[in-house]
């Protein structure tokens, strides 16, 4: 059932006080129990004394904050009552409004999250890796003599996980999403360019050597490691491992390779020995080097288009920060011990990966309630999700109503069986933080509930302001 939280009568009661305490000063003075003043005092009276507030002491209207929270709480319980009683012990809801508890159903039933994993993922990444955390991409080898390179030369993995040729960041027939951010590998090829480079007398290898070489995590389908959606991992990935010719590789170092031998050929580059994948030698010169946006942008590019290898390449930088090993098991863990240290509620919770496609994964709607409200609509996770009716965002054709289009903010999960949906929506000085987790049949019917929960959303905004209930002038 619907649960919330009431304050304005801790307020009144601390203001009822008052009186009391003013009685006992009086009854001091007239004791004689004050103490006299040692040194004579002056007071002016201004020539105009305030207008008193016509409001009595006691009024609710002394407490205009809590008293206008508790409407809107009010409306909001109202509003999502009949969302709550519909869900069977397969579906999950909560609701909290100012970083207050205010709506719960089944909120400590761990269920499949789909890909609202990415929120944990993003939020830990935040705090571990930083904000402004870059990753970048270089070729070593050596140097280049009259534009010749003898020997082989490198392509290092950074981790960047949009990586990206020009043309693949254009939507294109079969590609859902293309991605919003890129870090254009064309203008690593240019680097050889600028560095006088005409000839590779050797290879071109890919070195994914800063992650361990686990593809696919393990609970991830056939159906799915055979999908557009569950691209392999490495470090070293560019293009989603896709290929110009549309096929996509099993190897993701290897397709890098191949792909940077291509734009290599484009401008004029001759490489004699193909391309291949090893570690590069220690201290081999630095040719060229292109960086990624900081990781506030590339939270963007995880939660609005839903982009799981950012979030599994994440997951693994996160292993590596905290462990030194660039493995899932190691991000995984350091997650959840993360999250634990928050004080969130783990019961019950498990993380199989980092995007949420595995149907391993466990959440509570209890669990990732909290997690949004330790963050906030405004820091980058907030800041990164999808927007209602958001063109190439998994919200572009949902909350597209006044009122919630451009305001509702929220990450999307779709598995067979399983929506989910949760995120951020900010009225005024009022926030309120959602988790929908539909499981079973709820899962294929979930439309009706959503729109039910955009206009439980939008009663929010017919609260009265605190302003309106700030106590009355004479």
């Amino acid at each position: 059932m619907p649960r919330r939280a009431r304050r304005p009568v801790a307020v009144l009661c601390g203001l009822a006080l008052l009186p009391a305490l003013a009685l006992g000063g009086v009854v001091l003075i007239a004791r004689g129990e004050s103490q006299p003043s040692t040194s004579p005092t002056t007071s002016t009276v201004p020539d105009e004394q305030p207008a008193a507030l016509a409001t009595p002491l006691l009024s609710v209207r002394r407490a205009p904050a809590p008293l206008a929270a508790d409407r809107t709480s009010d409306l909001l319980v109202a509003a999502t009552t009949p969302i709550a009683e519909s869900l069977d012990a397969t579906s999950c809801l909560a609701l909290n409004v100012n970083d207050q508890p205010t709506v719960a159903r089944n909120a400590d039933v761990a269920l499949i999250p789909a890909s609202n994993v990415k929120v944990i993922t993003a939020a830990v990444a935040l705090e571990v890796l930083g904000a402004g955390t870059t990753f970048t991409t270089t070729v070593v080898g050596p140097a280049p003599v009259n534009g010749v390179i003898e020997g082989d030369v490198f392509v290092v993995g950074g981790g960047d996980p949009v990586l990206s040729e020009r043309w693949y960041a254009q939507p294109a027939e079969g590609r859902k999403r293309p991605p919003l951010h890129v870090t254009d590998v064309n203008l690593l090829a240019d680097a050889l360019v600028a560095a006088g480079v005409t000839q590779v007398n050797g290879s071109v290898l890919g070195d994914d050597s800063r992650y361990d070489d686990e593809r696919f995590p393990a609970g991830w389908s056939d159906d799915i490691r055979k999908s557009a959606d569950g691209a392999p991992v490495g470090a070293l990935v560019i293009n989603d491992s896709f290929l110009s010719s549309g096929a996509r590789g099993d190897n993701p170092t290897d397709s890098a390779a191949r792909t940077f031998v291509g734009l290599l050929a484009e401008r004029g580059i001759e490489v004699t020995g193909g391309f291949g994948s090893a570690t590069a030698p220690a201290g081999a010169a630095v040719l060229g080097s292109i960086t990624s946006a900081p990781l506030s942008t590339l939270l963007h590019e995880m939660l609005a288009t839903s982009d799981n290898l950012t979030a599994e390449m994440l997951v693994k930088e996160i292993g590596l920060a905290t462990t030194q090993q660039g493995t899932r098991a190691a991000g995984l863990q350091a997650m959840a011990e993360r999250v634990a240290a928050w004080g969130v509620p783990m019961a019950g919770v498990t993380f199989t990966d980092g995007s949420g496609l595995s149907r391993d994964n466990q959440l509570t709607c209890d669990t990732l309630a909290a997690v949004l409200q330790r963050g906030s609509a405004v820091d980058p996770v907030g800041a990164g999700l999808a927007l209602g009716g958001q063109a190439g965002s998994t919200l572009a054709d949902s909350f597209q109503q006044q009122g919630l289009e451009g305001v509702v903010q929220g990450k999307t999960g779709t598995l067979t069986g399983v929506k989910t949906l949760s995120g951020y929506f900010v009225s005024g000085a009022d926030e309120v933080a959602f988790v929908l987790i539909l499981n079973g049949d709820s899962a294929a019917s979930f439309q009706p509930l959503w729109d039910q929960l955009g206009g439980a959303l939008l009663s929010v905004t017919t609260g009265p302001a605190a302003t309106v209930l700030a106590p009355m002038g004479s």
